[in-house]
């Protein structure tokens, strides 16, 4: 029975097997976990389909495969699952199904195909031709996205099995090309472990920390969204004191009735639906020369990790309640640290909230997690002596509110409108919508 690289969602194409959990000789149960792999949607592992010995791996820790690959195999002593290709041929995971093939000889570029990365110099058609070089469909398709030629592809260095281009390999050369580094010294740097400019004098050599597959998709996000955006970022101070009473004074009967602790999200989250139905620009993305404003908000959440940050999504926030909202809020939540989200609930946000206040950041300058038109950061909650408005002076619990936007299509005035909104939604939240 092969072990393959499954497709863990749409636009996954490879993954990069973190740590074998069984070794060769190891008997394995059906359903009892054989791998850790991680992709740029998701980490997760990989169960066995049936019970045996692992007599084999075959892609080592660290390694990135395309979809369909055979990474390991189980003998589940079944003769008859042999094959002329090998032991458990005819038996390879659901997961390959829907993969595809995973390797050997692959067409590349289809006849007179006009894509970006089939043009050739002059601007006419690269004709059909195969390379005995693997590509995977993500690298042929960051290819065509960025107008790469097949000739450059041919001549870019893999790092991949066997010298195969990895995404990796591919976004490093695009990370050089758009710097306008030479190829030449791109690559003496490469070749050091150490940064060799403004390293302190005198102190000892640093730890190499290689980043794991989600730092690097983070990295590559962040890299991009300040390069595709102009970030702007709007600062708004909340009266906070309204929500905070009503939260510590409601907490035990809400939690005795929905068996969720209440706490500030899903008070930030409604606040902020509300602000979008009112200023639907901001539920809106940016397609080339237009702006797609969406019919329904999928609220995505921010949520700190020890690897990294994912954004799982709640789906049609605008159509929850307070409850729903907050039992949608906790589930994702405490799945993403349980490590059982699936790729699906990472795709599909039309905008963004982030929490740096939970570890006492005053507020923060967010970067928007593209294609949407802004991100809302929501800052600690502290006790203040604040001047009111007939002058008179108050403990209030004060917090500052962040909104990062795109000044491509949102506006000073647009911002200044929601980020209002959202304030003023805070300060008086009807607390009758918590129903506590």
């Amino acid at each position: 029975m092969n072990i393959v690289m499954p497709r863990l969602g749409e636009s996954v194409e490879e993954g990069t097997v973190i740590r074998w959990l069984k070794q060769v000789g190891d008997p394995i149960e059906r359903d009892e976990s054989v791998v850790e792999i991680t992709t740029d949607k998701i980490d997760t592992d990989i169960p066995a389909i049936a019970g045996g010995v692992l007599s084999e791996i075959r892609v080592a820790e660290g390694t990135t495969v395309a979809i369909g690959e055979v990474i390991g195999v189980i003998d589940t002593g079944d003769d008859e699952a042999d094959g002329p290709g090998g032991p458990g041929e005819s038996g390879e995971t659901e997961a390959a199904e829907q993969a595809g093939d995973g390797g050997g000889e692959v067409e590349t570029i289809e006849a007179d195909e006009r894509t970006p990365a089939a043009e050739a110099g002059d601007g006419g058609p690269l004709r059909r031709r195969r390379s005995e070089r693997f590509y995977s469909p993500l690298v042929l398709r960051i290819a065509r996205e960025e107008r790469i030629d097949m000739a450059t592809l041919e001549s870019l260095e893999g790092t991949g099995k066997g010298g195969r281009l990895t995404r990796d390999d591919l976004l490093s050369y695009l990370e050089r090309r758009a710097s306008r580094i030479p190829e030449a010294a791109a690559e003496q740097e490469d070749e050091s472990e150490y940064v060799s400019v403004s390293r302190p004098a005198g102190t000892e050599e640093a730890r190499v920390v290689n980043l794991d597959t989600l730092r690097k998709t983070i990295a590559r996000h962040m890299v991009l969204s300040k390069q595709v955006s102009p970030h702007v970022t709007s600062v708004s101070e909340v009266d906070m004191t309204h929500v905070v009473r009503y939260r510590d004074e409601a907490r035990e009967r809400f939690q005795q009735k929905t068996g969720i602790r209440l706490t500030l999200t899903p008070f930030f989250i409604t606040a902020i639906v509300d602000a979008l139905r009112a200023n639907p620009m901001l539920n809106a993305t940016m397609d080339g020369d237009r702006v797609l404003q969406w019919k329904h908000v999928n609220m995505g959440l921010a949520v700190g990790l020890e690897k990294g940050v994912v954004v799982p999504v709640i789906r049609h926030a605008d159509e929850m309640d307070f409850a729903e909202i907050a039992a949608a809020a906790h589930d994702l939540a405490k799945r993403a640290h349980d490590r059982k989200l699936t790729p699906d609930d990472l795709q599909g946000s039309t905008f963004t909230l982030t929490n740096p206040g939970m570890w006492a950041t005053l507020f923060g300058t967010p970067i928007i997690n593209q294609p949407e038109a802004g991100i809302i950061a929501t800052g600690s909650v502290k006790k203040l002596v604040v001047v009111l408005a007939d002058d008179s002076l108050a403990i209030r619990s004060m917090m500052f509110l962040s909104l990062s936007f795109d000044h491509r299509f949102i506006d000073g005035l647009n911002a200044a409108r929601f980020i209002r909104d959202i304030t003023q939604n805070l300060e008086s939240f009807d607390t009758d919508r918590v129903g506590a």
